[in-house]
């Protein structure tokens, strides 16, 4: 199975996510161990004096109603907050409410000797400002529990005696469905946070990722033989140095190869001469030989004649690369054109044309070459050679097709490069030169095309040429 491939903008911001997703664990050991149960803290500020507000409207309501109504006032509470109310006495004991029994711990903050020892003094709420009351907020475990409590200004009487009261509001959570702790406002902080940040790295990342696609495109294009191709450098960073060096690659290697197609252009004219003087020169020693030398002079005649070939391929090589200098675009009837190139390359082969009414404005001696190394290459190693032809969408495409050995799968995309022949093709009867199709490749990107091969199932090759109309 292939591994996944993310793009590096998606890997950088994982890997972010990651960072973020580390921190709140860290934060979450930090809070569950090392926070002790008492979380009175949480009660300062709005959330304690949203839990003081409660006591004062549960503390008005009991007031209003008689003691046999109150536990129905509790009960009201907790189905409208989700949570468990509960009233305790200044001895710790639960005096309304359906709460489990409470812990060591809360049992100890329930139990005051001084408001026990008020209880034969009712009293009423105060409507002026008084000081904070005492409130608390215990965790227990096994189940997890969380009890706020804040000491009421009301009292119950029981046997005569008047118990003054605290409330306890139970939840398994710390939130206590928002009268505690609200966990939206944090939840909102935190999305913005991370919208933020993401927001913020966005030029950042887009900046790397742009240079690097930059980069990549143009060493595929360097790769295909394009060294003019040139990255914007200003970045004073690493990428910027990478910018720089491809730059220079490209530079050198166009250079390079420049002048390596300038030695070869001119070593093969160089060798136009003497090839031509040594086959004047063997013309009259077969004149003047002997019938016992005539066998020797045909395979010297053969050689020169196959120097002679390979000579002119490689000027042709040579001088395919400046045809858009040499060459004007005309209007060209694509069906006509086949037909000649049939008529030089395969007169008598029976090829199946299948060619409708297609025009198109393009370099006529370039497309002619081009498809015509085609035919030659088709000609001399297969048969049942048929050309298709149609135009759609903009562009010309040509196929050329037959049903011949065909070539290895990895000798396909090596097909069009300068001197080289699969090895079925390496000999001297059969193969050529190994420039017929590298002159082609040329011949179509000079017409602003593509070209293209491949096996056909059921053996044979597909020639694939394709042209802007």
């Amino acid at each position: 199975m292939s591994s996944l491939k993310l793009p590096l903008y998606g890997k950088i911001l994982l890997w972010f996510l990651v960072n973020l997703a580390v921190l709140a664990l860290f934060g979450y050991v930090y809070v569950s161990k090392l926070i002790t149960p008492e979380l009175a803290w949480l009660l300062s500020g709005p959330p304690g004096n949203k839990f003081e507000d409660l006591s004062a409207s549960l503390s008005d309501q009991l007031i209003r109603k008689p003691q046999s109504d109150w536990l129905d006032v509790l009960e009201r509470y907790e189905d409208h907050r989700g949570v468990t109310f509960a009233l305790f006495n200044s001895e710790g004991q639960l005096v309304l409410g359906h709460a489990p029994d409470p812990p060591e711990d809360v049992r100890k903050r329930l139990i005051d000797k001084r408001r026990a020892e008020s209880r034969q003094r009712p009293q009423r709420p105060e409507t002026t400002s008084q000081p904070p009351k005492p409130r608390f907020l215990l965790r227990s475990e096994n189940p997890t529990r969380y009890w706020a409590g804040i000491h009421l200004d009301i009292l119950y009487e029981r046997g005569g005696l008047w118990h003054p009261l605290t409330m306890v509001m139970i939840s398994s959570d710390v939130s206590a469905g928002g009268l505690l702790f609200n966990w939206t406002p944090w939840v909102v902080l935190f999305s913005c946070g991370i919208l933020f940040s993401a927001l913020l790295w966005l030029p950042v990342v887009r900046g790397i990722t742009e240079a690097i696609r930059r980069t990549n495109e143009a060493s595929k294009q360097i790769a295909a033989g394009q060294f003019g191709v040139r990255l914007p450098d200003h970045r004073g960073d690493e990428l910027g140095e990478l910018a720089t060096s491809v730059n220079t690659m490209a530079a050198q290697l166009g250079d390079y190869m420049a002048q390596q197609r300038r030695i070869t252009a001119d070593v093969a004219h160089e060798l136009c001469s003497p090839i031509a003087r040594m086959q004047m020169a063997l013309g009259v020693v077969e004149q003047r030989g002997t019938p016992e030398q005539a066998t020797y002079l045909k395979k010297l005649d053969n050689e020169l004649q196959h120097m002679a070939r390979l000579v002119e391929e490689v000027l042709a090589f040579s001088k395919a690369e400046t045809i858009p200098d040499r060459e004007t675009p005309e209007d060209i009837d694509l069906r006509g054109l086949v037909q000649n190139v049939l008529a030089r390359e395969a007169p008598d082969n029976g090829i199946k044309l299948e060619i409708g009414d297609v025009k198109l404005r393009s370099l006529r001696n370039a497309l002619d070459r081009g498809i015509g190394n085609v035919v030659r290459n088709a000609v001399r190693y297969a048969c049942d050679i048929e050309i298709h032809a149609k135009a759609e969408n903009g562009r010309t495409t040509i196929q050329v097709l037959d049903r011949g050995p065909g070539v290895p799968e990895e000798a396909v995309s090596r097909l069009f490069e300068p001197f080289y022949r699969p090895e079925a093709a390496r000999g001297r009867s059969t193969g050529g030169s190994g420039l017929g199709l590298a002159i082609t490749k040329r011949c179509i990107e000079a017409c602003g095309g593509t070209v293209t091969a491949q096996n056909r199932e059921g053996g044979g090759l597909a020639v694939g040429i394709s042209i802007p109309v």
